[in-house]
């Protein structure tokens, strides 16, 4: 940029030598030299202050790793790779077999169990009567029980022996032991039935959540776009075999995003850097043109000051002076950006409120440094 700036002036002192016819001694060219020094370092000086300028901004790309829920071998990758796709458009899948049988089981399982659940019913049913036929004939019983005992209470006259009296009192206990029996066998049914979730059988629920546990795994055996958005570099085959861990991504998702522009600036500049100042961009990928835009946001934090808790004490990160403050360029809608690829890299400038008449001079050195991408040699 000083280059360019040195250069420029060198074109209006040679224009002006030439113009008014000025001699060429030792009185005017120390004096356009020192003159153009003083001059141009003020001017760069102030520019660089108050309208910041670097050639570290990017087109951020933010990418999503595509990442199995479920093992298995695959058998089937899309063909569409480095194509627009749709959220919800096939990716790969991997075999569903065994999770195909895992809700077939379960289906089967809920299946045995709502029957069971009838069976109990009919069993609760059926316990009931029983109960009162035990209780029938436990209270017979019992009377018979009382009769003999009461008759056997005179024994000159009594028509009962004693082992009659122990046997109807036998029967009257073996009666009540069946009845209570029956009434354990009731409630250990009534239980099995009041055993309730949300209105449901609890093994029916545990069963059906077992079930979309097993449907959700089945469907996860077809990965779909997350997004709008393409893959590329898909280096994924039918016949690998996928692990849900480690994490390792089987493919890398692009979503369409709006290619905001990430610029690091000197740390100088801080103050002269705000939310909502212009800002002008330039590629090389697209020599000759200026794209314009808006500051969105101005990082709050360093890169290199990030911090981690470990076992031992930690230093400064290495070069941590050479990170910049960064910011987040909008840009303006233009067709001729989505010719670029994600990820390219352009210079950028700052135009803050302050000194604005020597924004003009930082708009005709970045328009220079777009012509300047025109030129380059390649050998």
């Amino acid at each position: 940029m000083e280059t360019l700036i040195l250069l420029l002036y060198a074109a209006i002192c040679i224009v002006i030598f030439k113009v008014f016819s000025i001699p060429l001694n030792k009185w005017s060219i120390p004096t356009a030299i020192l003159g153009g020094i003083l001059l141009l370092s003020a001017l760069i000086l102030t520019m660089n202050y108050n309208h910041p300028y670097t050639e570290r901004a990017q087109m951020i790309t933010v990418t999503v790793p595509i990442v199995p829920e479920v093992q298995g071998r695959v058998i089937k990758v899309t063909q569409n790779g480095n194509k627009l796709l749709k959220k919800g458009d096939f990716l790969f899948s991997i075999d569903p077999t065994v999770y195909q049988s895992r809700v077939d089981v379960i289906k089967g399982e809920i299946e045995s169990a709502e029957q069971n659940v009838k069976k109990l019913e009919a069993r609760l049913a059926s316990q009931s009567a029983d109960i009162e036929q035990y209780k029938a004939n436990r209270d017979l019983a019992l009377k018979d029980a009382n009769r003999y005992r009461d008759g056997s209470r005179n024994k000159m006259t009594s028509p009962f022996t004693d082992q009659e009296v122990v046997t109807a009192q036998q029967h009257y206990l073996s009666a009540q032991a069946q009845w209570r029996s029956a009434l354990a066998k009731r409630d250990q049914t009534a239980a099995q039935l009041d055993a309730m979730v949300n209105g449901e059988n609890a093994t029916v629920y545990k069963l059906k959540s077992s079930l979309k546990e097993a449907m959700y795994n089945l469907d996860k055996t077809v990965i779909r776009a997350p997004d709008d958005g393409y893959v590329t570099q898909v280096l994924l085959k039918p016949g690998m075999f996928l692990r849900t861990l480690p994490l390792r991504p089987a493919m890398v998702f692009v979503p369409k995003q709006s290619g905001d522009i990430y610029a690091a600036f000197r740390q100088n500049s801080a103050l002269r850097l705000s939310a909502g100042d212009k800002a002008e961009v330039v590629f090389d990928g697209l020599p000759g043109q200026v794209f314009s835009g808006t500051v969105r946001q101005i990082l709050p934090v360093v890169a290199n000051s990030s911090y981690q808790a470990q076992g031992n004490l930690q230093g400064i990160n290495q070069n941590a002076k050479l990170d910049g403050v960064y910011a987040d360029i909008v840009l303006d809608p233009n067709a001729d950006l989505e010719k670029l690829p994600s990820g390219s890299m352009a210079q950028a400038a700052v135009y803050s409120e302050h000194f604005e008449e020597l924004s003009i001079l930082r708009k005709i050195l970045l328009r220079m440094t777009s012509w300047t991408h025109y030129l380059y040699l390649d050998h």
